[in-house]
């Protein structure tokens, strides 16, 4: 089962390629505090960020995830997803006033090269923020995307609507159980997306813009660079139905909003 949406009149295209949208320096200062970050942990090596990474690695892998969560808590961060630009690109896009961006659903992401499990597979974003029905996401590369190094295929379909999703663990390379889950798309939708599939070319401070009902997913990174991005979600703060619903939107480990709002799109749960 999916069920079919209607666009509100003014509403723009489902997704589009901003080009340079962001500043150049604000990108580079991005990169520039994750080298530190790196360094800080105690990688050394050449000013390069996948040099710097691989070092990180070899020495002390653990110490990878301290970077992954505190680049979240960075000044640099916090001015890239507020930058004027893109609020007034995410705004006109929704055709909102004012805008609701709950902080938990801007997150920051290091692709490594070569490992196959953390391909992100086919899914939508609504059911992993549930803000208003007409959100967009802005991903944003810190590093060239396409590719070469796997990036964001989108599935250019004709018309938008939501599908059923299977609600499962994340895994490790090992099949281990993590601590988040994933709602991806049933596997007999696949043949579809990928028929109509595009994978954007960008450079950093380029956004990608689309809204919560595109089919997309982030390719695997084959290498031999890393892929580093940001990705911030932007909801109409004044939508009447998440109005309605005291502006409850999904909690960070738990598709229990998407899980009420729509349970017959619950194709699979696992426990």
């Amino acid at each position: 089962m999916t069920i079919p949406l209607t666009r509100s009149q003014g509403q723009t295209a489902a997704f589009a390629n901003e080009r340079g949208l962001l500043p150049a320096e604000l990108i580079a200062e991005a990169r520039d505090t994750l080298a530190d970050l790196f360094r800080a942990v105690g990688a050394d090596g050449p000013d390069d960020l996948d040099a710097l990474a691989d070092d990180l690695i070899a020495r002390d892998r653990g110490r990878l995830g301290a970077v992954y969560d505190v680049m979240r808590e960075t000044e640099v961060f916090r001015r890239i997803i507020t930058a004027e630009p893109l609020r007034r690109a995410a705004a006109h896009m929704i055709g909102a006033t004012r805008l609701h961006s709950p902080f938990q659903h801007a997150v920051f992401r290091m692709d490594l090269a070569g490992e196959a499990w953390r391909g992100f597979g086919w899914h939508q974003d609504f059911p992993y923020n549930v803000l208003c029905d007409n959100s967009v996401t802005a991903w944003l590369p810190l590093t060239p995307s396409g590719e070469a190094n796997g990036g964001v295929d989108i599935a250019d379909l004709p018309s938008e609507q939501l599908y059923p999703v299977e609600i499962r663990w994340k895994r490790n390379a090992a099949g281990d159980r993590l601590g988040t889950r994933d709602a991806f798309i049933p596997e007999r939708f696949h043949r579809g997306f990928e028929a109509c599939a595009i994978k954007p070319e960008m450079l950093p401070g380029d956004v990608l813009l689309f809204r919560n009902t595109v089919v997309h997913r982030s390719g695997r990174n084959p290498g031999p660079r890393h892929r580093y991005s940001i990705q911030v979600r932007f909801g109409d703060l004044m939508a009447p139905e998440v109005v309605a619903r005291g502006w409850r939107h999904r909690k960070v480990d738990g598709f229990d909003t998407f899980a009420e709002l729509h349970p017959e799109l619950i194709a699979f749960k696992e426990d």
